[in-house]
């Protein structure tokens, strides 16, 4: 394969680091591959983990239940171990792939200093199916996970990794997945460095739901085990493993509640305690694991776009049926949507922040729409992902390298053009567009015009995530602890369009803008957060 300077490496794909997880397997933690005996063709990569995704208007099944695969990406001049950066997509823990149409490496690769890894895990129900108990304890893809970190650790220093500068990244639900790696015992020690990207484990999203094995029941049920709710868990989860894989994914979407809401339905779960403290990867809540500092110390990059949100409110704002459901259906859906008490009182805080001057009962309008953004990207992304770094800020004991992103350059892609399903109109930076500038999206954008700022910024972006990876400091610290030593840089337009090059302002702490956001979250969720069932 050629880099995007046309510069030559090494590609190995579709590599094993887990028996298939079918029959007897599905639902259970992986086992590791053995020793492959033969030659082993690398040249193809494997099919995505089986999935239905809510992105594509005709939400189609795609994958495979045999997807326990990883891709590592080597500059072909390495005369010495280099710096090993392991990508975690996301995709809400029910879809997406190390797929190199996807997240193709040409970008990251370019720079000649660091190897990349992307993995696979299984998604959904296969992947995060819980019955509460040591029969499927859960988080089998979260296992996954360590599993392939775990074969990274063993194994690439044969393509010239150095497996003791290891950085994790992630976003969306990736990001999600670094920060539960940070807190997971299991985990310790694979990795030395990590990048949590506008995703958070403190998110409403992926926090634990309250009764698994409920759910489980009722995703018996969509597919016609009628009898569900009188199985012992070993008995509902062995007529589980015998229905078709296709048809278990096609049916875990009828378990949201209303349009596209909650969200993320199988989530990561604290492990029941009838299992072997040795072999839990998520041991209590990840909110009190956090808050208490139980988690790795390594030096920690957070970031955000301005319009994250987007993914979740531009379906609706392009609805009229939807905004009026929105609308008449308030009360019922501030739980389902945001996770909160709609009581008055929650009701009128969120109201007077987020839509002060729309009428009580239609707080959702064609002209007050980029509130209803707003409003997603603060409770939905940069909530959690502020919070967690003051909290990560005030524990530290060691004044770790902390540095908060913020990416704000628009260029020719977005991926609003997805979310809305409309081409060639501005929504700002998005949810995901940072990937655009530091992967190939083949399958998703075309590349850049030779010459184009775009081809700039992705040059700054990637070593940017390089310099991070490698150990090298991202800016000058002001030399305090906690929240002194949090470096902050933006990457934003120099000009009014995509013709403007890129440019980089730093400075030191957390603003008060922000600050103020999270205590008023602080404020909702103390008195009134809501547990999805």
């Amino acid at each position: 394969m050629t880099d995007v300077k046309n510069i030559r490496f090494d590609a190995f794909l579709g590599i094993p680091y887990a028996k298939p997880p079918v029959g007897s397997l599905r639902f259970k933690n992986p086992i590791p591959v053995g020793a492959l005996t033969v030659e082993y063709n690398a040249i193809e990569s494997k099919a995505a983990c089986l999935q239905r995704s809510l992105l594509e208007a005709e939400r189609p099944v795609v994958g495979n239940e045999d997807c326990l695969y990883l891709n590592v990406y080597r500059p072909k001049a390495n005369g010495s171990e280099l710096p090993v950066m392991v990508y975690i997509h996301g995709g809400g823990f029910f879809s997406g792939s190390a797929d190199p149409q996807l997240y193709g490496p040409e970008r990251l690769l370019a720079t000649q200093q660091a190897l990349l890894v992307t993995i696979q895990y299984r998604l959904g129900v296969f992947g995060f199916l819980s019955t509460g108990d040591e029969v499927v304890p859960g988080n089998a893809g979260m296992h996954d996970q360590v599993l392939a970190l775990k074969w990274v650790q063993r194994h690439i220093r044969s393509f010239g990794g150095d497996p003791g500068r290891v950085t994790i990244f992630g976003e969306s639900a990736g990001g999600a997945s670094v920060q539960l790696h940070l807190i997971s015992p299991l985990s310790r020690g694979l990795f030395q460095r990590a990048v949590i990207m506008s995703g958070s484990a403190i998110a409403t999203w992926s926090l634990p739901i309250d009764d698994p094995l409920a759910l489980a029941r009722r995703q018996a049920q969509l597919v016609g085990v009628s009898e569900a709710n009188e199985l012992t868990s070993s008995e509902l989860v062995d007529v589980l493993q015998h229905i078709e894989g296709r048809v278990l994914a096609a049916s875990a979407t009828h378990l949201r509640t209303w349009f596209e809401h909650p969200i993320i339905i199988y989530r990561p779960v604290p492990e029941s305690s009838a299992v072997p403290e040795s072999e839990r990867f998520l041991p209590q809540d990840p909110r009190k694991l956090w808050t208490e500092g139980s988690y790795a110390d390594v030096p920690l990059m957070f970031g955000t776009v301005p319009n994250d949100g987007a993914i979740a409110s531009l379906p609706l704002i392009h609805n009229a049926t939807l905004r009026q459901e929105f609308n008449d259906g308030l009360a019922d859906l501030l739980p389902v949507v945001f996770a909160v008490n709609s009581t008055p009182e929650v009701m009128d805080q969120i109201k007077s922040r987020y839509f002060p001057d729309a009428p009580a009962g239609q707080w959702l309008t064609e002209q007050n729409s980029q509130q209803l953004t707003k409003l997603f990207n603060d409770v939905l992304v940069k909530y959690p992902v502020v919070k967690s770094l003051l909290q990560y800020a005030a524990n530290e004991t060691g004044c770790r390298e902390t540095t908060l992103y913020s990416f704000e350059f628009t260029g020719r892609h977005s991926f609003s053009s997805l979310y809305a399903h409309q081409a060639n109109v501005s929504h700002g930076v998005v949810h995901q567009d940072e990937l655009i500038y530091l992967f190939r999206m083949a399958a998703v954008f075309a590349d850049f015009p030779e010459g184009a700022p775009e081809n700039e910024v992705a040059d700054m972006w990637t070593q940017f995530f390089v310099t991070f990876a490698s150990g090298s400091p991202l800016a000058t610290t002001a030399g305090a602890c906690g929240e002194d030593n949090i470096k902050t840089v933006a990457f934003v337009n120099a000009g009014a369009s995509n013709e403007a090059p890129i440019e980089l302002t730093r400075g030191v702490g957390v603003s008060s803008e922000l600050q103020e956001m999270v205590r008023f979250w602080d404020r909702i969720y103390d008195s009134s957060y809501v547990a999805y069932h």
